[in-house]
Order: structure tokens, then sequence, then C-alpha cells
């Protein structure tokens, strides 16, 4: 009914639609240079034990949450007492500097300094994502001195550092991906117009979307993750482009065989209907997204469900207004692009060869899914930091400066506060902690355990200090950040210290990894379960079937599982010829809860087509026939764009990025192949009538 509603509307008003479209592009795309501006950082907090540490820092012993981070490097040709006296010359103009709250210098901290590096920590009155000013004014003092490098790091600079890549990303996206996308859509269209309009959409699609969270971040105060600035462009690229492809190879298909207005109600009652559903699994996977709490999951699922609405709303009223005031120009040409009259054929003949040996097809697919689900098995995730933007920019030389220098190898740091019930330990208190933590020196896991000293640092994010009635102490782990043994270590030594009774908060980067792994744990069931429920439910409603909507979800999570064995042999194991590495926390999360959608949305027009098939015939050989000629070379088109818009952010300089570029477009090529081609018709033909089954109850409501 709505469809019918929209055709009516559009074939009626064409002109007020591009109008007022215009208008909204012309009105949000003016914002979207803001937003790289209004983004702060990772958005990778828990606001648990290690932020509540972090406030107790800069509250008790004004010490900053943000600090930057002046790094000095020198040869061997500079001598120790040439070294100290370039770092007293920098700073010294540094601490004139209005802004500055503190400065912890290398001369004063000998923590802070070795035998070849030494770094000085200053604390800035703005927070991360507010300091461009006076980060600008600190690199204006910053000599050039022969034999000495200075560096500034920070998380506003490595915040900075990644935006800026970010949009690098982009521009190499717009490079390389959208030319290789409209040499696809001519090649299926076998003409320009058709192929401009899903270029024009996708790209308006982004910069409104851009626009739109540049506009929410600065009214609301939003804390946006910089995530966003890559998500936006991949899900707007990848889904606008699909979908207005879609739409018009239907509407093109329809105008040759009669007039312009049954040509767009037809396109608007099918691909429509199809794109319709497609977005609201694409919704419910995006919307589960947010069931994690940490700022970067919520504003990138928030970013990206803008983005696909978006998306729907352009392409089921913008393109059928272009593809009607077109048509006049579009309707003399009734060839079907290179090799359209032969796909039908060649798809179906396809689908019947899969049917006379379904048996051996569902194996063959099988074999290699299973073959990718077995890298899939040793997948590792970490907590991305500065190493996750190339080692060119400054803030990450200056980061691993500071971790080769100041940090054992493999090992991490937490901080113990323990905190009176009062103002002042009490004399019992002294000695709960002082068995409590004679436990702690004697634990295998602990390397060393020591007062932590005024300046201190525990890494380039990190300043840590003591005094009053505030013990605190840096701990020393065998083991590195975020490893399986020591988060066990991390939660099970604050549970013994709670049923102890003793006030105790850790902090430090690995308690920070560990509540990260955690949070993420504790959300994934909820989200699992979230996104199978309600995309089941949407699929029975789109095809009144139990069956196909069970079988396409599996489909599904098989290609996305698949998809990790990619990434792992790609990032973790390196084999064309990266340096292995761990993944992402965050990257299975977002393919998962995108790629289900996008992967749904495949199955969405093929199954269409089969139900359509079915409903005429009655006869599962004939609607799978019919389904895979209608929709084989629609799909591999689709699939085409879709990693030709994606897998060029493979080659961009955000690690996290690269990784969920290469883990997007695997997914859509195994979807694409292997389990359009080889496992859902096979299933299909085995289940036959089954396919459409549904209890009678279920049946007569």
């Amino acid at each position: 009914m709505v469809n019918r509603l929209l055709a009516y509307w559009i074939l009626r008003h064409p002109g007020v639609i591009l109008a007022c479209w215009t208008a909204f592009f012309i009105f949000f795309g003016s914002f979207s240079s803001q937003l790289p501006s209004v983004v702060k950082g990772p958005g990778l907090e828990t606001y648990g034990s290690y932020a509540k540490v972090q406030q107790l820092m800069n509250e008790r012993l004004g010490l900053p949450e943000d600090p930057v981070f002046v790094v000095f490097e020198r040869q061997n040709s500079v001598t120790l007492s040439e070294f100290m006296s370039v770092i007293e010359t920098t700073l010294k103009p540094i601490k004139e500097l209005k802004g500055l709250e503190s400065l912890h210098s290398p001369l004063d901290h000998k923590d802070l300094i070795h035998a070849s590096a030494a770094y000085a920590v200053l604390g800035l009155a703005e927070p991360a994502g507010q300091q461009e000013r006076i980060i600008r004014q600190i690199r204006s003092l910053l000599p050039e001195v022969s034999g000495v490098t200075i560096r500034l790091t920070g998380k506003s600079i490595v915040q900075a550092d990644v935006n800026r890549a970010s949009m690098q990303d982009f521009k190499t996206v717009e490079r390389i991906g959208i030319p290789i996308a409209f040499i696809i859509l001519f090649i299926s269209f076998g003409g320009v117009t058709y192929a401009f309009i899903p270029i024009l959409t996708g790209l308006l699609t982004v910069s409104a979307a851009m626009g739109i969270m540049a506009v929410i971040g600065r009214t609301y105060h939003l804390e946006l993750s910089n995530f966003i600035l890559n998500v936006i462009p991949m899900t707007g690229l990848a889904l606008s482009l699909d979908f207005a492809f879609i739409l018009t190879s239907r509407f093109r298909e329809e105008i040759s065989k009669g007039s312009r207005d049954a040509a767009l109600r037809a396109t608007m009652l099918t691909s429509g209907r199809a794109v319709f559903f497609s977005v609201v699994c694409v919704l419910c996977g995006l919307a589960a997204v947010a069931f994690i709490p940490m700022p970067m999951f919520e504003s990138s699922a928030l970013a990206a469900m803008i983005v696909v609405v978006l998306a729907a709303v352009i392409n089921l009223s913008l393109v059928p207004a272009l593809l009607v005031t077109a048509a006049p120009w579009l309707k003399p040409d009734r060839t079907r692009g290179m090799f359209i009259s032969r796909s039908y054929s060649l798809w179906a003949s396809w689908a019947g060869v899969v049917m006379q040996r379904p048996v051996r097809m569902l194996l063959t697919g099988g074999t290699l899914i299973a073959l990718l689900l077995i890298p899939a098995l040793r997948l590792t995730t970490s907590v991305p930091d500065a190493g996750s933007i190339p080692d060119t920019y400054e803030s990450r030389q200056a980061d691993e400066t500071i971790r080769t220098h100041f940090q054992r190898s493999g090992t991490s740091e937490t901080l113990l506060v323990l905190q009176p019930a009062g103002n002042d330990f009490s004399k019992k208190e002294r000695e709960e902690a002082y068995i409590w933590l004679s436990r702690i020196n004697k634990d295998p896991m602990v390397a060393s355990v020591k007062p932590l000293q005024s300046g201190d640092t525990g890494s380039a994010t990190d300043v840590q200090g003591k005094k009053g009635s505030l013990a605190v102490l840096k701990v020393t782990l065998k083991g590195e950040a975020g490893s399986v043994q020591v988060n066990r270590w991390l939660r099970e030594t604050e549970q013994e210290a709670n049923q102890t009774g003793l006030h105790l908060l850790l902090g430090g980067e690995a308690k920070s990894e560990q509540e990260i792994h955690d949070a993420l744990a504790s959300a994934l069931p909820g989200m699992l379960a979230f996104i199978g429920a309600t995309n089941f439910i949407v699929l029975f409603i789109a095809f009144r079937s139990i069956l196909i909507p069970l079988k396409a979800m599996v489909m599904n999570m098989l290609s996305i599982a698949a998809s990790f064995g990619v990434l792992v042999l790609v990032f973790q194991e390196g084999i064309t010829g990266l340096s292995p590495g761990f993944i992402a926390i965050m990257i299975p999360v977002f393919i998962y809860g995108l790629v289900f959608g996008v992967s749904m949305d495949y199955g969405v027009f093929l199954l269409s087509r089969m139900s359509e098939a079915f409903e005429e015939t009655g006869s599962p050989e004939m609607a799978i026939r019919r389904g895979m000629g209608a929709t084989g070379k629609l799909i591999s088109s689709a699939a085409a764009i879709m990693i030709a818009v994606t897998l060029p952010f493979a080659f961009g300089e955000v690690e996290g990025v690269k990784q969920l570029g290469v883990g997007i477009a695997a997914a859509v090529f195994i979807d694409a192949t292997l389990i359009r081609l080889l496992l859902v018709p096979s299933l299909m033909k085995l289940l036959g009538h089954m396919n459409w089954w549904v209890p009678r109850w279920l049946h007569s409501s």
C-alpha cells in the first residue's frame, strides 16, 4: 500500500521531489566538512574502575586525564649533558603558555628519562578534542636540533592523526572505488545515464549523512567516535549504490515492456518492497550494535542507521523521481546492456546444474566454507592504539619511543589504588592492606609492585601519582595488556579485594583493556539474539515461511564467519606479506552487524523472485530456476559494486579501517558466490515444497 502511494506521488510530482531533495542536500551537505572537528576519540571507554582511577588522579593529585607528551630521542653523536640542555631549552617557553596547567619534566623526574630518550608530560586546561589551538602553539615552540628528535603524542594528537587518515581513506575510495563502481554499472546497463544515477545518489547520501551527524553532534554534544568517519562513507556508498542499482535495473526491465507509469509502479511493488525489507534487516543488525555500552558502538550504530534510513528514503523517492524525469531519454534505448540477453538463460542454466546434483554441490560449497572457518577459530582481538596509524605519523613514532624505552616487553602495568573508609587509613586498614599486598607480591603473575612516584607514567596515554590518603601502587604483570591471563588476574584480584573489605580501584592500560573486553563479551549474547529474532520476524512477514528465514540466517552467519577466517589469514597471520598482528576489537562486531543485514539484502532479492515464481507455478524447481535467472546478474553486479567501494579501504592508512574493508568485501564475495551459487539453490532443491511450509494456524491467520 505504501509503495503504491509512493509511486502515485512520484508520478504526479517528480519536480517537487527533486526540488525538496536539492534543498536538503545543499543544507546538510554544507555541514559535512565540519564532521572531523566534531568527532572525538575512538570511544572505547566503559566508565568503570579505570575511569574512576583517572578521575581520582586528576581531582586528588592534579594530574591530567588527557596529557600531551613531548618526546625527546637523541643520537649517539649527542652527549647526555647536551641532551639535557636541549630538554631544558625546549620546555622553558612551553611553561609560559596560557592554558598549560602542569608540566612534569624529565629533568625533575628521573623515571621520565632514559639513556637515549626522555619525555615530558603536559597537562592542558582543555579536554582531548579541544586542544588543537594550544597544540599548534606547542609545535611552534619545538626547536630543530641536530642529533635530537622532538615529537608530540597523546590522545588528542593521535585522535587528530586518525581523523586525518580517515578522511584520506575516503579520498582513496573516491579515486579508486567509485570509478570502478561506475564501470561495473556502465557494463551492466550499457549506458551512462543509468550508471550515473546510483553514483550520484551514493555520493549525496554520504555527504548528507555526514552533515546530519555534524549537526547532531554539535547540537546535542554527543560523544561521537572518530570511527564514524569511516562507517558513514563505507555504509552509505555500499548500500545506496546497491539499492539504486537494483531499483534502476528493475525499472529498466519494466520500461522495455510498456509505459513509464507502469514501469514505475511495477518497480516500486517488487524491487521497492525488497528494498524496504532489506533496510529493516540492516537496521535490526545495526540497532543491535548499540547494545554495547561504549561510545564507539553507540555513535557508530547511530551514524550507520541514519545512513541506512537516508539511503532507503533517497532510493524510494529521489531515484524513482530521477528515473521518471529522465524516462523520455531512457525509453528509446531498449538494449539491455552487455551480455544482458544471455543473462537469464545463463543463470537459469546454472540453477539447473545445481539442482541435478544438489548433494554434491552442497558438500562442495560446505567444504570450501569449512576451510575458511578453521582459521576463524584462531581470531584474536585487541584494543587499537597509536599503532593503528602508519608509522610515518609522528604521534605513533613518539608513542613507540615511550613504549620501547620505558616499558618492559611482554609485561603490562596496572594501577592499584587503595582508599581509606574515612579521611585517613586506620590501623586495621593498614594491617589488612599489608597482608593482602604481601600475597600480591608473591603472586606468580606479578613481576613487581612499587609505590608510584610523582610524575611516573604507565604509558603514552596515562599519568598517575601518589599523595595523601591515597595509596597508589604500580603493579607490573607478566603478560601483555588484553591477554587472557592478565584479564583473568585483574578480575580475580578485584573480586578478592572486595571480599576482604578493602576499598580498591584498579586502573592503567591493562585494566582499561580488560573492561572493554568484558563489556563486549557481556553484550554479545543479547546482540546476537536480537539480530536473530528480529531478522526472523521480518523475513517471515516478507515470505510467510518458516524454513526460508532460518536458512537465510544460517547462510548469512556462515559467510560472516568465513570472512573472519579471511581476516585472520590476511592480518593476523600475514599470508599476504603484511606484518602479523591482531584484529581490532570492534571489527568483528561491525562486520557482523552490518554484513548480516547486507547479506540479507541479497537474500531478500533472490528469495522475493523465487517466491513470486512459486506463487505463479507452484513448482519449487521452477521457482529456483526463475529466481536464479532473474537475479543472478543483479546480485553479482550488486556484490561487485559493494566490493568496489569497500575493498579500497584495505589500501587506507588506519589499520582498523583496512580490516573492516577487507572483512566486508570478503563476506560479500563469499555470500555472492559460495552461498548464492551453491548452498542456497542446492538446499532449496533438497527441501522442495518445505521451503514455503508454514503451520496451518499461521497460514490461516
